[in-house]
């Protein structure tokens, strides 16, 4: 049996981000262009074009699970009460999602080309400011301010941790966030 056009048409959106996803990772956001997407495709860029209008678009689909699933877990942290307890359930939320998204996870906050489409990195921005909030309370001070930060980069340690397993990763990077947070 044929797949229907509908069934078609996802199956070539599903390729298109997969492709995205492995090119942004390999060459920036700023370095791929529609026209190299569909190149590697083996497509036309009007092929690209037809479901995404701009790179922007295609990013803001890439990263749309990974922020809402971050939405839920902030949602669930502020119904903990603030201490350790909530700090280990933002920490295995974040990692998890980090893991979940190893490929694109370090392009969203690092790659400054993706940081410059406003809906994106205000989304980002207003996410990081209230798991701020929730670990550290509404003043927190410059020393929580600055392991909060270093704790959610990191992009530079994904890059060099990129031959762990997931579940290697995921407990590396569990601790690591865990020491740095406990100021």
């Amino acid at each position: 049996m044929s797949p229907t056009r509908a069934e078609q048409a996802e199956k070539t959106r599903r390729t298109v981000l997969a492709t995205a996803r492995e090119l942004f990772a390999e060459h920036g956001f700023d370095a791929t262009s529609l026209q190299l997407i569909a190149d590697t495709m083996g497509v036309t860029k009007a092929n690209v074009y037809y479901y995404f209008h701009t790179k922007a678009d295609i990013l803001a689909a890439l990263l749309q699970s990974s922020i809402t699933a971050f939405d839920e877990l902030l949602e669930a942290a502020a119904k903990v009460q603030i201490g350790q307890r909530r700090r280990e359930l933002l920490v295995d939320g974040f990692v998890e999602q980090v893991v979940a998204h190893r490929s694109v996870s370090p392009l969203h906050r690092t790659d400054p080309g993706a940081r410059r489409h406003e809906s994106i990195g205000q989304a980002l921005d207003d996410q990081a400011r209230r798991g701020l909030r929730l670990l550290f309370g509404d003043r927190p001070t410059p020393d929580q301010t600055a392991a909060y930060w270093t704790a959610a980069e990191l992009g530079p340690a994904l890059r060099g941790l990129d031959h762990l397993s997931d579940d290697d990763l995921r407990a590396t990077l569990r601790r690591l966030c865990l020491r740095v947070l406990d100021v």
